[in-house]
């Protein structure tokens, strides 16, 4: 056992060192002075009587004794050193619904392997991460596929945080990623926390869930011939065809929401004049110099009429302003999802037929992420991962902000107790002096 703050537990000590002291220097009764009207009284002899001073109250002195180290001790906060092991593992477990039909079970099994120790620590993630402390090889056993997206940003948190906790109980520890690994389950942050991993990571890949739409190329479009959108896409070659995902450039009707919510489709609804659902009127509209939607940005004055109301939830922002406001919006809807497009398109100049305008519209042609699940990463991009060299040194990740200290209640409540006590045995004690009067009127020490 270790304290965090020993200084007051030092204190305590010194305190209860001082009670000792203070009951045994008082061995005797104060001297008294005689009253004036001493002297009216005939002389006579005073009998003394001498004892040597024997301790009294050792249980009340042991008490008090007791809380001040007591009460030290809470104050110092105590932690229980766990015993020492070679290796400590954290195992991060995709669950969602990335993973392929049959390949839950192998998610399963490697994880059950790799958590070896009771200690070891599983994070199960989807879109978000949950941490397993307890049992964690039992509950690997259970796990089930979700339908919701795979995100790795949160789960490699959750598992710096977890190695953070248990590093005091290994000299190393082995992080490990359980997952079909999909381009959309990485985000713009995911490089950034991989790079907070002083080791490598033990990656085992999982089939993926085989998506019709991982493989789409193209959309369907409904717009006039005359529209920018429509010129763009010949421009830049996408294919228009019968695809999971149709843009609706007028007005969307009820049957596109319905063919959307139907399958693993997308509905992009990009009005050619006027807000998409959802959006209202800005109060002052501006010009923004440029907009992004995923790996594609459009670099040229655009006018921003419209905000997104406060009142809608999105799933995913598609697309954002320069400014970082969004420009597009996912929506899940049924099996499918369902995009709200606020950007309007010039008119006039050559914006529309330039290669970079192409790019961004095959952004925003792309299948929802929700519904997509994306390419897996490519064999040098996972090897990139998973990085080289030894696993992480105990002394390399960074301890906790926080520690827990579960003896610290325990210790508060058997102080009060004792001070409960110590009331009890103080009103119960015979006092420590008694009097007694001889025949001449003189007070003796007994």
């Amino acid at each position: 056992m270790s304290f965090l703050a020993p200084i007051f537990f030092y204190i305590g000590l010194g305190v209860a060192a001082g009670a000792i002291a203070l009951h045994f220097i008082v061995t005797r009764q104060p001297t008294s002075s005689p009253l004036p009207t001493v002297r009216f009284i005939p002389t006579s002899a005073v009998r003394v009587t001498t004892v040597s001073p024997v301790p009294e109250d050792l249980l009340l002195l042991l008490v008090r004794v007791l809380i001040a180290i007591l009460i030290g001790a809470a104050f110092a906060r105590p932690v229980i050193l766990p015993k020492r092991r070679p290796v400590a593992r954290v195992v991060l477990a995709d669950v969602s619904r990335a993973v392929g039909d049959g390949a839950i079970a192998t998610v399963r099994d490697s994880a059950r392997a790799l958590l070896r120790d009771e200690r070891d620590v599983l994070v199960v993630f989807d879109s978000a991460a949950h941490v397993v402390r307890r049992n964690a090889a039992d509950s690997a056993s259970h796990l089930a596929r979700t339908e919701r997206e795979g995100r790795l940003s949160p789960a490699l948190i959750a598992g710096l945080r977890a190695a953070s906790e248990i590093r005091s109980s290994a000299d190393s520890i082995e992080l490990a990623v359980i997952s079909p690994f999909r381009v959309t389950e990485m985000d713009g942050a995911t490089s950034a926390l991989r790079a907070l991993w002083p080791g490598r990571v033990h990656v085992v890949r999982v089939p993926a869930r085989g998506d019709s739409t991982v493989l789409a190329t193209g959309f369907s479009l409904r717009a006039s011939n005359d529209d920018p959108v429509v010129l763009a896409a010949a421009a830049d070659g996408v294919p228009s065809r019968d695809s999971v995902v149709r843009i609706v450039r007028g007005t969307a009707t009820a049957e596109d929401s319905a063919w959307a919510a139907a399958g693993r489709r997308t509905l992009v609804r990009w009005p050619a004049a006027g807000a998409p659902p959802g959006w209202v009127a800005r109060a002052r509209p501006d010009t923004v110099q440029a907009v992004v939607a995923g790996e594609a940005a459009l670099v040229t004055p655009l006018e921003r009429r419209w905000q997104l109301d406060t009142a809608v939830r999105a799933t995913r922002v598609a697309a954002r302003w320069v400014d970082g406001a969004p420009a597009a919006i996912d929506r899940a809807v049924g099996e499918g999802c369902i995009r709200d497009v606020a950007i309007t398109v010039p008119t006039r100049g050559d914006v529309m037929l330039r290669p970079a305008f192409g790019h961004f519209l095959r952004a925003l042609g792309a299948p929802c992420e929700s519904v997509a699940g994306g390419p897996a990463l490519g064999d040098a991009e996972l090897r990139a991962f998973a990085g080289t060299g030894a696993l992480a040194a105990q002394s390399a990740i960074k301890p906790p902000d926080t520690v827990a200290t579960p003896l610290v209640p325990w210790l508060i409540a058997a102080a009060l107790a004792l001070a409960l006590l110590e009331l009890l045995v103080r009103r119960g004690s015979a006092p420590r002096w008694s009097a007694a009067v001889d025949d001449a009127g003189r007070e003796e020490a007994a």
